[in-house]
């Protein structure tokens, strides 16, 4: 408010109480100062109101006389205006906040929206009349669903607690210049009373059309990328098995056997490096689709644990290979060579300032007393290649008599978000 104005406001509002006070037979006519003083310090500001405040002690004196009790008429009026001052500040806070959330509005591309417990919308939103091409009150009341695709509208029916959460959906809204259908993320938030019954609904419609769209042709192009990484095995798988001799020996066949099983462990890795769009991959999922091919015959006798974490693309093809060659030594020398025998694999996450610590153990029992190798073999430099490809990178290989076990080590990114349990 300008300066005019609100010296307008405060002279008026005196002149009318000194007038009022003036017409009044007895000192109670000063009790019509106390509203100008009020108007005074919500309108006039803080000068403006200690004028008047001195002014209306002054008058009230002279009109009153000597017998007048002026000090409980000054205390009053200044109680009065500091009060007025102060939900003067108040206002202008509040004003302010308003101000910004109206700049921000205008500065996003999403439409905010307020709505009843049932999804009415009682009064005019511009920046939703704008996206659905919409004019007051066309869309009131519940009609502003008629620009939500029909088969989106069971988002609209809370699930849960919707006092506690946040709801989320993807829906889409006709766009007014075209006529398509443009996805949107609607973000609702519920406003509960006393009872805990949905008073309002405040909302964000976003245009995520573009982004859907890309996320959706990347998971046709991964589609077809993991189809084909699976086709290029197989026929690999083919020309190995029918490349073998009629009249080859033993040797022929070990070979055979070791290769497919090292093609199935970075086949493996490879497809759920797709799956991960090349980033990451599930440590879980990754072990299990290594270790598939013994799961089948040995499915008791190995057992796999661990907390949910993800493992780089970068590590994931040298884990696989480690894990297939763990588990075909096993098989030939280990503990999984007699009846009896156990392997365990497990792995745990500990959080450091840094990152995260990963630990992947191997350990065999109830087989055959291990012994250690003459030379170091293609399995043990393939574990190394693991612990090589993170920070901090260690690997651990013992012999005792109970039996092998293998431990890797590294300091891995922190998690980006809370993970459950396998």
């Amino acid at each position: 408010m300008s300066r005019p104005a609100r010296l307008a406001i405060t002279a008026l509002s005196l002149a009318l109480a000194a007038i009022l006070a003036g017409a009044s037979p007895g000192p109670q006519g000063a009790d019509f100062f106390y509203p100008a003083l009020m108007l005074a310090g919500l309108f006039g500001g803080p000068v403006l109101a200690l004028v008047a405040l001195a002014f209306s002690i002054a008058l009230a004196q002279r009109l009153y006389g000597p017998d007048f009790a002026l000090w409980t008429f000054a205390a009053a009026a200044l109680l009065l205006t500091v009060l007025a001052m102060v939900l003067r500040l108040l206002f202008q806070e509040s004003r302010r906040w308003g101000v910004r959330y109206r700049k921000l509005l205008s500065a996003m591309s999403s439409a905010v929206t307020v709505s009843d417990g049932e999804g009415r919308i009682e009064r005019p939103h511009p920046e939703l009349s704008r996206l659905i091409g919409m004019d007051w009150p066309d869309y009131a009341g519940r009609r502003w669903f008629k620009s939500v695709h029909p088969d989106d509208h069971h988002h609209f029916q809370p699930k849960g607690e919707v006092g506690r959460a946040l709801q989320r959906a993807e829906i889409r809204l006709k766009d007014p210049q075209t006529g398509e259908w443009r996805w949107h993320l609607m973000r609702a938030v519920a406003l509960v009373d006393e009872s805990g019954k949905v008073d309002e609904w405040i909302s964000v419609l976003t245009d995520i059309h573009d982004r859907k769209l890309a996320g959706e042709q990347r998971e046709v192009m991964i589609g077809e990328a993991r189809h084909r990484l699976k086709n290029l095995i197989t026929i690999i798988e083919s020309i190995a098995k029918s490349s073998r001799p009629r009249e080859a020996d033993g040797a022929v066949d070990a070979f055979l056997g070791r290769f497919l099983g090292r093609l199935h462990a970075l086949s493996a890795a490879g497809d759920l490096a797709l799956a991960g769009n090349y980033s990451s991959m599930p440590a879980s999922e990754l072990v299990r689709a290594t270790l598939a091919p013994f799961l089948e015959k040995d499915s008791a006798r190995i057992v796999i644990e661990g907390p949910v974490f993800h493992v780089r693309e970068v590590t994931g093809g040298a884990l696989a290979l480690g894990l297939n060659e763990l588990a075909t030594n096993s098989i030939k020398y280990g503990s999984l060579s007699v009846p009896g025998g156990r392997v365990k694999l497990s792995w745990q996450v500990v959080p450091e300032a840094e990152g995260d610590r990963v630990t992947l153990e191997w350990r065999e029992s109830g087989g055959p007393p291990p012994s250690p190798p003459q030379k170091e073999g293609y399995g043990t430099r393939v574990i190394r290649v693991v612990a090589s490809r993170e920070a901090n990178g260690k690997v651990e290989m013992g012999y005792p008599p109970e039996g092998y076990f293998c431990r890797i080590t590294y300091l891995a990114p922190p998690r980006r978000e809370t993970e459950d349990t396998d």
